[in-house]
């Protein structure tokens, strides 16, 4: 036991922080150290959550924007990274542009987002003058969208690029004679990347999209900037009843807090397990 000993100075500052805060939120989810809630069952928070149809929908909205932005992401930047990849090798060092959106915080890709595609902003004002649209107000409200189009924008842009970097990771350890061998066999472009390069890239892929899915799933600053308040993403419905509501609603607040902790805990145990074959794959 001595070597796990001296990880105690690493291990207290997580056991009294992160362990500590799921704990204490998982007892104020069920109504305790908490004198204004009288609840008749501990479990009144989670059926709150689980019964009424607005925390529902925003359960549901929320997977929807982060399966459908997560996907697009992942989509886009397979395609980037094998485009590069292809590139004659003088070429490949000015690729380095795509990277941009990875040192961005996402708080700027909301407002770099809400500047282009607002109804007052670049794209809006360019089909004006150009006399697509009669008004500025006649484009399409992207932001503040019902059907979450410019949180799914901005989640795009943000992670398109985190995909690709991990795409070209993988394809630069990839052996280029294969392409070669099924050219020479008959195989067009398009067979090459679906049945050789693709599922070589399959393992890595699905792991990124846990990964982005995880984060655009519980993510705040995004939905907070660019998103509708109905239906708004889970993370909006926490910070409104956290902080918009009195004492005796926090209990609503720590029960989908728990819901999100759950649900990211169990993709990130898919991710770990997903780690773990491609680990022993030796890829």
């Amino acid at each position: 036991m001595k070597p796990y000993y001296k990880l105690l100075p690493a291990l207290l500052p997580f056991v009294l922080f992160f362990a500590g805060g799921i704990v204490l939120t998982g007892l104020q989810s069920l109504g305790m150290m908490n004198p204004l809630v009288h609840y008749t069952s501990m479990w009144t928070a989670y059926k709150i959550v689980l019964t009424h149809s607005h925390f529902l929908v925003s359960i549901l909205f929320s997977f929807y924007v982060a399966f459908v932005s997560s996907t697009i992401a992942t989509v886009l930047g397979t395609l980037l990274a094998y485009t590069m990849w292809k590139l004659p090798l003088g070429l490949k060092s000015k690729t380095v542009v795509y990277k941009i959106p990875l040192v961005l915080p996402h708080i700027a890709v909301a407002f770099i987002t809400m500047i282009f595609l607002s109804r007052s902003g670049v794209f809006s004002s360019l089909c004006y003058h150009l006399g697509i649209t009669a008004t500025m107000e006649e484009f399409p409200n992207l932001i503040f969208s019902r059907y979450g189009v410019g949180e799914i924008i901005a989640y795009s842009i943000k992670e398109t690029s985190f995909v690709a970097l991990m795409a070209v990771s993988v394809l630069m350890k990839f052996d280029k004679r294969y392409l070669q061998t099924a050219r020479q066999l008959g195989a067009g472009e398009i067979r090459i990347f679906f049945f050789v390069v693709l599922p070589h890239l399959k393992e890595t892929l699905t792991t990124t999209f846990l990964i982005l899915f995880i984060y655009s799933f519980g993510a705040f600053e995004i939905p907070y900037i660019l998103g509708n308040s109905s239906p708004g993403m889970l993370s909006l419905q926490v910070y409104d009843y956290y902080f918009k509501h009195d004492l005796s609603q926090r209990p609503v607040a720590m029960a989908l807090l728990v819901i999100l902790f759950l649900v990211s805990s169990l993709l990130a145990y898919l991710y770990f397990k997903i780690s773990n074959k491609l680990d022993k794959g030796g890829m």
